[in-house]
């Protein structure tokens, strides 16, 4: 706890000033000369976003993401073994083509290097591609680049992630950049060293990163703030009115239709036959057998092969999730269905069209695949994406058991994090969950009881919030405040600085709320002015508007920590 004092004798045309003073006594009478609004104060009480507005070259400090609190990632040199965009070698390189193949048996070991947070692991978009051609190729049919806005606000019905990557930039060349969801927005970015950067994708919503300046030339660490529609993540089954002759016509008012060559829609036809699919069939029921079929099949080496990969795939039900993702693609293409084969260096999946009435967008489908091992690089203190809902398709015994649900042999996540992943959805927060800073009041003050009640999850400083008991079987973290400013103005930053530690040491990644409670109040009555994160050692520096409607007094600072599933709430002293 610190104190604070807005005295008469240092007020300026800005407002009053607010000044520590060490011991406790009456506030001096104030006399207002000058009254300015200021700035407005950083709680916002509609936002998941803590600390500035994201913009270009500037991150907020951190968003919460269900009880969570994620920081701005680090901007760290390389780690060994990290990949560099637009280097080239293993993570880095995208995909523009690429031809099935007929090795259908398990694949080994494969590894994934994590980028966002939360992670979508193992479904990071690194190559995605729209078009077959005659031969089987799978190519990007448009690759026109178009460029990218950096900015937006976010809502709740959007989940954010930071990303965090190396780039190797030359002036004007563009460098692939992984991404969440096609409808991916880069609402903030900054680099180390600084540049300025442009974002463009291409018409498979494969995305972009370079530097057009003349000085931008090597490595760079990049940290950006991005959000994507919920319901990419959460396919909701499709609208069972439409048919997929509708379908189809929809798709071709959208622009995104598109045939097959004559040889291949051949192909692709006798396979509709078999599982009994024409435009009279209703969407839902086409895209659940789809599913069905493709999430059926199984890693096994071919006998006897025709030489049409495509038809000796889907025949035999063969292979892993390259093989089942480009049969799929062949197909839902033929049956009318925009759909995309998008990989990464570890998983295969595929995206979807949904043409609803609620708003049509894609969705991504992951139809499964077979490995002995997964090995996970970066996931270091980063928390799993958890979906809004569960995948609402039919999911086979042999779906079930395979590493996209994380089972089986899985290295580089701790037991935590896979603990968190595999917990069904409806019994934990989703990664998008977040709720109001302030409550329904609107001005964030308190009510007088101290129960914390002021500030939504938010614990104010009051008697009844520092006497309820704790939870025994919660870990019990001390906040400590090292450092505050010597004295700020209405509507100006207030700078504080301190630590959070349990018995085990420096609790990371854990929420903080600065409140202002009048002098000798005992913490009641507290206003909340804002919020900040602790980095993984347990630090956070937070800088804070003062609200410009503050009355001229003395005031006692504290900084608290929500109370979550593994730690019970702790006030400053």
């Amino acid at each position: 706890m610190s104190r604070l004092v807005l005295p008469v004798a240092v007020i300026l045309l800005g407002g009053g000033a607010l000044a520590f003073a060490q011991a406790r006594g009456p506030a001096p009478t104030a006399r207002v000369l000058h009254e300015d609004l200021g700035a407005p104060p950083s709680v916002d009480d509609d936002s998941p976003l803590i600390g500035e507005e994201p913009t270009a070259g500037q991150n907020p400090a951190a968003f919460t993401s269900g009880e969570k609190v994620l920081p701005e990632p680090a901007k760290d040199p390389a780690r060994p073994g990290e990949p560099v965009l637009g280097r080239g070698g293993f993570a880095a390189d995208r995909d523009t083509e690429t031809r099935p193949d007929y090795n259908t048996g398990s694949d080994g070991t494969l590894r994934y290097a994590s980028v966002f947070n939360p992670d979508v692991l193992p479904f990071k978009r690194m190559s995605a591609m729209d078009q077959v051609r005659d031969d089987y190729m799978l190519t990007i049919a448009s690759p026109t680049l178009v460029e990218l806005p950096v900015g937006g606000k976010t809502d709740p019905s959007r989940d954010r992630f930071w990303g965090s990557v190396m780039v190797e930039l030359a002036p004007g060349r563009d460098a692939a950049l992984p991404s969440v969801a096609p409808d991916m927005r880069i609402l903030s970015y900054e680099t180390q060293p600084p540049t300025t950067l442009q974002f463009s994708r291409d018409g498979a919503d494969n995305f972009y990163v370079r530097s057009d300046e003349s000085s931008a030339q090597g490595s760079y660490r990049v940290t950006f703030l991005v959000d994507a529609d919920a319901r990419y993540f959460a396919p909701e089954e499709p609208d069972r009115r439409l048919r997929l002759g509708e379908v189809r016509d929809r798709a071709i008012d959208a622009g995104l239709a598109m045939p097959l060559t004559p040889a291949v829609a051949r192909e692709a036809k006798r396979s509709l036959a078999i599982l009994s699919l024409d435009d009279r069939t209703p969407y839902d029921q086409a895209l659940n057998r789809l599913v069905y079929y493709f999430r059926g099949f199984e890693a096994k080496q071919l006998g006897d092969v025709s030489g049409d990969v495509y038809r000796d795939l889907f025949d035999n039900q063969a292979g892993v999730c390259r093989h089942r993702s480009f049969a799929f693609l062949v197909t839902a293409l033929a049956a009318g269905i925009p759909a995309r084969y998008v990989t990464n260096e570890a998983h295969a999946f595929v995206e979807v069209w949904y043409p609803n009435v609620r708003g049509s967008g894609w969705r991504r489908i992951d139809l499964g695949g077979a490995a002995l091992r997964l090995e996970v690089t970066g996931a270091e203190g980063k928390t799993l994406h958890r979906p809004r809902d569960e995948d609402p398709f039919s999911k086979p015994d042999a779906y079930e058991n395979n590493y996209t649900q994380l089972q089986g042999d899985v290295t580089g996540l701790t037991d935590d994090q896979l603990r968190e992943r595999r917990e069904p959805l409806g019994d934990g927060d989703a990664s998008g969950d977040y709720g109001p800073l302030v409550d329904g009041s609107g001005d964030g003050s308190g009510d007088g009881s101290g129960d914390g009640a002021a500030s939504g999850d938010a614990v104010s400083p009051g008697d009844d919030a520092r006497h309820r008991p704790p939870d025994p079987t919660k870990l019990s973290p001390r906040v400590v405040v090292t450092l505050a400013d010597a004295s700020s103005y209405r509507g100006e930053a207030l700078h504080v600085e301190g630590r959070v530690d349990d018995p085990r040491g420096p609790v990371g990644n854990a929420r903080v709320d600065v409140f202002l409670s009048p002098m000798n109040h005992g913490g009641n009555d507290a206003v909340l002015i804002g919020r900040g994160a602790t980095d993984a050692d347990g630090r956070f520096t937070i800088d804070v508007d003062v609200p410009t409607d503050l009355e001229l007094r003395t005031y006692e600072l504290y900084v608290s920590t929500p109370e979550t599933a593994t730690h019970n709430a702790a006030i400053s002293d």
